[in-house]
């Protein structure tokens, strides 16, 4: 059994969350992810349904998957999403945010505003899951409705 966190462990827990954008290419052990998982499925599930599923890719399968997407990716080949993710048209707060943030991580890594080939070999590492050696595709049924994100949203949040 896990200790229980005391609320301040859990308060700098929270706190010290952080996107990292580079990792250590060291191997994560198959047991470890399973754990990982396994935990962040105790997620609140309205009847407990639990819609999401992990589809995990390790090794030389990562590998060979980051090698397409990139190469496409190089070629210029249009990105197809399933659903949109950003809005067609930006308004405030958001615009500011979105601009802030952008600014901030390109500026921390020396790409200046406008700098396009360089922040298209940036974003191309997106595909390289930044250098993580386990890539991690959470997916739900597409029929499922809000509360599904909502309860996936959980899920990654755990």
């Amino acid at each position: 059994m896990i200790p229980p966190l005391s609320a301040l462990q859990a308060f700098e827990a929270v706190a010290r969350r952080r996107s990292i954008r580079a990792f250590l290419p060291t191997p994560v052990e198959r047991e470890t992810v399973l754990r990982i998982l396994d935990l962040a499925a105790r997620a609140p599930s309205g009847s407990n349904i639990q819609p999401w599923k992990v589809h995990a890719i390790a090794g030389e399968a990562r590998a060979a998957l980051s090698a397409d997407l990139l190469a496409a990716h190089e070629a210029g080949e249009p990105e197809v999403p399933e659903y949109p993710y950003y809005p067609e048209s930006w308004r405030e707060p958001y615009l500011g945010r979105r601009r802030a943030v952008g600014w901030a991580l390109y500026g921390s890594i020396g790409i200046g505003k406008g700098d396009r080939q360089r922040m298209a070999r940036q974003h191309g590492r997106n595909w390289l899951f930044f250098g993580a050696p386990v890539g991690l595709f959470f997916c739900i049924d597409r029929e499922l409705g809000k509360g599904a994100w909502r309860e996936l949203g959980l899920f990654l949040q755990n």
